[in-house]
């Protein structure tokens, strides 16, 4: 896919509360991170948790445009339904001004906060592996100040999401999944 996706922006206090959700979170990040259809069985078994607790959570997720049917298989005679991730753009409204600032504040720094988590356990897993082929690209955290023109950081805006837009499904089997946050801002100096 290349360009923009759809945009599903979280205003209401329901769609927040659906979306922040730590388990929601969870099962939004396996889907990705497997990147094919998936039945909630399947979800459920992944994350150890009750077929019938991740049914629900998927629902809503559903409910907000985040989880999507993909198509439906018989197993054992049963139909089952496999999801996949929507493929759309979220936003959780930073910008707004609201009576649920403070919660989309928290949300955003808790996903910053998992996702600096896993980068800092995965890097020690792959030390204590002795896995530190420095030939091989592993990942990194870059950092600093660019000076650029509100058009550059349009642009600069544009191409990392165009990029992950063409890359959020795998294309062969030598792809892997790679998580990221980047945040780009305008400073006060």
């Amino acid at each position: 896919m290349h360009g923009e996706k759809p945009r599903i922006r979280l205003v209401s206090e329901q769609q927040l509360r659906i979306y922040t959700l730590p388990l929601r979170q969870k099962i939004l990040r396996t889907m990705r991170l497997i990147g094919k259809p998936m039945t909630s069985k399947q979800i459920a078994d992944r994350l150890h948790i009750a077929p019938s607790s991740a049914r629900h959570h998927i629902m809503k997720l559903k409910e907000i445009g985040l989880v999507v049917h993909d198509h439906y298989e018989s197993i054992n005679g049963i139909k089952a339904d496999y999801l996949v991730v929507a493929d759309v753009e979220i936003s959780l409204g930073a910008d707004i001004s609201d009576s649920f600032t403070a919660e989309r504040e928290q949300a955003s720094r808790v996903m910053l906060s998992e996702i600096t988590e896993r980068f800092m356990s995965t890097l020690a897993s792959r030390r204590e592996k002795g896995d530190t082929d420095s030939n091989r690209f592993f990942g990194d955290i870059l950092g600093g100040i660019a000076h650029l023109s509100n058009e550059d950081a349009e642009h600069l805006y544009t191409m990392v999401k165009t990029f992950l837009n063409e890359h959020s499904l795998p294309k062969d089997k030598e792809e892997r999944p790679w998580e990221l946050a980047l945040l780009l801002y305008e400073t006060e100096h």
